[in-house]
């Protein structure tokens, strides 16, 4: 049966494939990356006959993406957009009824709940929430929707700040995120919990007597490594704990029979390098168990069966994203699709036999996709990237090699020229992905693709190799805590046989090489070019240069000490021997170096000191600091600028490009 179904989305899957040279369109260009639509939220209405779901593209006049509120009927046809403009529409929800769409909306400012009719009508605004409302779901009658509010800022609070006397101390005036309700006929608003301790998520139970929980001493990103899981009843009260332990619990779902809740789970332990699991625990409370040991990776949205016999979930497998299903005890683990891509934001109505998901390959870009689980046929129901079936793209393969210290396979996924020809070498430019337990996938452009666009790289002349070392995600545990306490030790040797091996298959000119990577990305390649002058030009982004520093600085102090299992200053040779700072007199590869200004993950003076160090030694380098940008460029102008700033930096120094970056690009 499952045969069929793959047969069937193969063959499916060929129509999206780029036509024959003739005719084609160009290449893929920075732009079509940075204004590749992409979809989320998408959710299967109660009769499961329509999908709601968001289209997110790109407003080149206010360099800003615009997110919108579509609707589908499972076959693909009578699509409408049901809330949109020049602002933003997000997690669109069904009535149980499927009368109305409660969606989020910041049209008149602050965002609140919206709801409209989904045959005709307009929408109106349920929810005046003060704080910062962020999540929502109907109740299972339909009378009352629950949400998640931030705190708003104290009227003292506010007096100061406009006084400018408001100085604050830190880790004090936490604005926590509690759980509130509102009902839909009279809006009349109770607030559910309160306290000084933060909600992250939650779910009613099945007879909207009650909820079940996360619940994190605060709202900080580290405290996730501290949530635990509770239930209280639905008109308010104590809260009563059914997980609370270490580490990471989180996501609670109630059976259908109301019996059991399911949940994420870090097992117990706070450590940033392992993965989180699927777990069951009573209703009641008792023992949890792990119910995905046999997939042992970490899965993402998940549902319940209609008889409370076990879940289906999505999640990665090595380069692919699949869904999978397991029994409650833990066994008859099944992987239901087996596609050769990527199976992403899946949405299950399994009472209908039914899931919503978005599906992309390394030909194919996304699409929202519908199929029965049962008899695996998906069917396309959008055509939102339709425009790039034609770009021309350099043929990119799944390759394998092993370490050769200790033999462990690494995978990688290595794209080619266009044009590419097997007699002759090329210029290789490596991206090393975040995380670390970030990892590359089958995806049309990838992982963080509009700062480093393979592609465009391709068509350029370049190869491009983007390595899964150990440390990376998604091919089980014990390979993702494999770099630990070795940060630039096995892990960057994983990656420069790989190099090794494209330029002993006579693919890589081993004098053209470039390194270049974000985040723990920027860590390697920082590292990288302190312990070999092989590469004849870096490219390093919001770097982790100084672990030592990192530590009081980030907005996850935690991080670090998880990996080096120590703190840096109990730990100082083990932090100085794999520390970039520590060996940059070492360095000699001209780099350039690109930070956002409001990076609290990776701090602006990590790029800093690397860049100072570089310009006292006489390396040829470069910093370009990007405003208002988080830990990655969020602006579409801005992407283009980072990507356009590699390229260039390429051109110039493997190449020899001598035209200035205007110029370039005039």
């Amino acid at each position: 049966m499952r045969s069929s179904g793959l047969f069937v989305f193969a063959s499916l899957m060929m129509l999206c494939l780029p036509g024959d040279a003739a005719g084609q369109a160009g290449p893929l260009t920075i732009e079509d990356y940075v204004a590749l639509k992409t979809f989320s939220s998408p959710r299967l209405s109660p009769d499961g006959e329509r999908i709601a779901y968001v289209i997110s593209s790109t407003d080149w006049d206010r360099s800003l993406y615009n997110a919108d509120v579509w609707v589908v009927d499972r076959h693909g046809r009578n699509r409408i957009r049901l809330a949109g403009g020049p602002h933003n529409e997000n997690n669109p929800r069904w009535s149980p009824d499927g009368r109305l769409l409660a969606f989020l909306s910041n049209r008149e400012g602050s965002t609140q709940v919206w709801l409209i009719p989904t045959s005709a009508g307009e929408a109106w605004r349920l929810t005046d929430a003060k704080g910062t409302l962020t999540d929502f779901e109907w109740s299972p009658d339909g009378s009352s929707i629950a949400f998640l509010m931030r705190e708003p800022e104290s009227d003292r609070d506010r007096e100061r700040r406009n006084t400018r006397n408001d100085a604050r101390v830190l880790d004090e005036g936490i604005r926590h995120s509690h759980l509130h309700a509102i009902d839909i006929r009279t809006r009349e608003m109770r607030q559910v919990t309160s306290g000084g301790f933060s909600i992250m998520d939650f779910a009613w139970s099945p007879d909207g007597s009650a909820f079940a929980v996360t619940r994190c001493p605060t709202p900080r990103v580290p405290d996730n490594y501290n949530s635990d899981i509770y239930t209280v009843s639905a008109a308010g009260g104590e809260l009563r704990p059914i997980v609370v332990r270490p580490g990471i619990d989180r996501n609670p779902q109630y059976s259908p029979d109301g019996k059991w809740i399911a949940f994420l789970s870090g097992r117990g332990r706070v450590d940033w390098a392992a993965d989180t699991h699927l777990a069951v625990v009573g209703a009641d409370g008792g023992e949890a168990r792990v119910v995905s040991g046999d997939y042992n990776r970490s899965p993402g949205a998940f549902a319940w069966q209609p008889d409370s016999s076990g879940l289906v979930f999505n999640g990665p497998w090595n380069t692919t994203a699949q869904i999978f299903r397991v029994g409650i005890e833990g066994k008859d683990f099944e992987d239901l699709t087996r596609v050769q891509g990527v199976i992403q934001n899946a949405h299950f109505d399994l009472r209908h036999d039914r899931a919503v998901f978005v599906y992309q390959n390394l030909t194919s870009a996304p699409e929202l996709f519908v199929s029965s689980l049962g008899l695996f046929r998906p069917l396309q129901i959008s055509e939102e990237n339709a425009s790039l079936k034609k770009k021309r793209l350099g043929e990119t393969r799944l390759i394998r090699w092993k370490n050769p210290k200790d033999g462990l396979q690494i995978e990688g996924l290595l794209t080619l020229p266009l044009g590419y020809q097997a007699d002759r070498r090329y210029p290789l430019l490596t991206f090393v992905h975040g995380g670390p337990a970030s990892f590359f996938d089958q995806q049309y452009m990838g992982y963080l693709a509009y700062i480093y666009p393979a592609h465009v790289f391709a068509a350029r002349g370049f190869a491009v190799l983007r390595p899964n070392p150990r440390g990376s995600g998604a091919y089980g545990e014990s390979f993702r805590q494999a770099n630990r306490a070795d940060w630039g030790g096995m892990d960057y040797l994983d990656i420069k046989s790989g190099i090794d091996e494209l330029v002993r298959q006579g693919i890589a000119d081993p004098d053209k090489l470039g390194l270049m990577g974000w985040s723990y990305g920027g860590f390697m390649t920082s590292w990288a070019i302190t312990q070999t002058s092989r590469f004849k030009a870096a490219s390093i982004g919001a770097p982790v240069t100084d672990l030592f520093t990192f530590q009081g600085t980030s907005d996850i102090p935690g991080f670090i000490p998880s990996y080096f299992a120590a703190l840096p200053y109990k730990a100082q040779d083990l932090y100085h021997a794999h520390n970039p700072m520590s060996h940059v007199q070492k360095a000699r590869t001209p780099a350039l170096i690109q930070h956002g200004e409001a990076d609290d993950r990776v701090p602006l003076s990590q790029g800093l000191i690397y860049y100072q160090a570089l310009k006292d030694l006489g390396v040829p380098a470069m910093m370009v600091v990007y405003p208002r940008t988080p830990h990655t460029p969020q602006e579409p102008r801005l992407r283009v600028d980072v990507a356009r700033g590699n390229i260039w930096w390429f051109e110039k120094w493997i190449n020899g490009e001598e035209k200035s970056f205007e110029d370039f690009w005039r």
